[in-house]
């Protein structure tokens, strides 16, 4: 298995957080369960061998997006398994694929079904034909900021961008909703909107990822931002349906340990695989 984590253009940073390349052409992890965590990323993924499985059976679309997730799910890689997954941010989500929050939460959505067969199959049409992952992260940011440019910049977009960084610095809501100007109540619907997801949701699940960061690559303290540990630990529970021993007691899964010894992954403090 190989993997890559590169980065966007700088005009996407605020929508990007990188591009992950998992390849296993060899099928060495084939029929094994993959688990991915919960966070506030969502992804677009495009299959360029055999789409992966969910925990029912079902093939993914070549083009997917999945959600904001609330729990861990499983998955099962396919023959000939090779994949790019664009991992959007909140406001990434809501700018390129706006009002799709309550159907991609918890869920993935098929691209086609979303934007027309002609445009998903030329975005699979095209990256399939670039194969290498350099070539295959200009043509997506090429096709990313055309899709930011024919949208054109939107003020709710705008505010609702500028409320989820004070949202991330703060961690409180009555902040996040003051710095844009806009009632608490209006930036709960937003969020429910384009991420299907409270604010606080958000936040609650965002500690629990940088606490998992933490634990799988030894940097920084896993118990930020919690009150104690019983705090910790039942929010691991809930989200990761694990808790902080037993999973420092498991061995790590080899795509975690992939992407947590990537540099790129390390700077962006995302924990995707368990």
């Amino acid at each position: 298995m190989q993997s890559l984590v590169l980065s966007p253009h700088p005009a996407l940073a605020p929508f990007v957080t990188g591009y992950w390349f998992v390849e296993d052409l060899a099928d060495a992890n084939q029929g094994r369960p993959i688990r991915t965590t919960p966070h506030a990323n969502a992804v677009l993924t495009v299959h360029f061998g055999r789409p992966n499985a969910d925990e029912s059976g079902v093939a993914v679309p070549m083009v997917s997006l999945l959600g904001v997730q609330s729990r861990a799910r499983t998955w099962h890689s396919g023959e000939g398994c090779y994949f790019v997954m664009v991992m959007l941010s909140v406001p990434g989500l809501a700018r390129l694929f706006p009002q799709t929050g309550t159907d991609s939460r918890n869920n993935w959505l098929d691209v086609g079904a979303l934007l027309g067969g002609r445009v998903t199959n030329y975005l699979s049409d095209d990256l399939i034909g670039a194969w290498q992952p350099d070539r295959v992260t200009r043509r997506l940011d090429a096709w990313l900021l055309g899709r930011l440019a024919s949208r054109g910049p939107v003020a709710e977009f705008e505010r609702f961008e500028g409320a989820w960084r004070t949202l991330r610095r703060t961690a409180r809501i009555d902040a996040a909703s003051a710095a844009v100007g806009v009632s608490p109540r209006q930036l709960e619907r937003w969020f429910q909107l384009h991420i299907g997801q409270s604010p606080k949701q958000l936040i609650c699940q965002e500690r629990v990822i940088a606490s998992l960061h933490a634990t799988q690559t030894g940097t920084g303290d896993p118990l930020a931002g919690f009150s104690d540990q019983a705090h910790q630990i039942r929010s691991w529970r809930r989200y990761l349906g694990t808790t902080p021993g037993h999973y420092t007691q498991t061995p790590t899964s080899e795509i975690a340990q992939h992407f947590s010894g990537d540099s790129h992954f390390a700077s962006v403090g995302l924990a995707h695989y368990l």
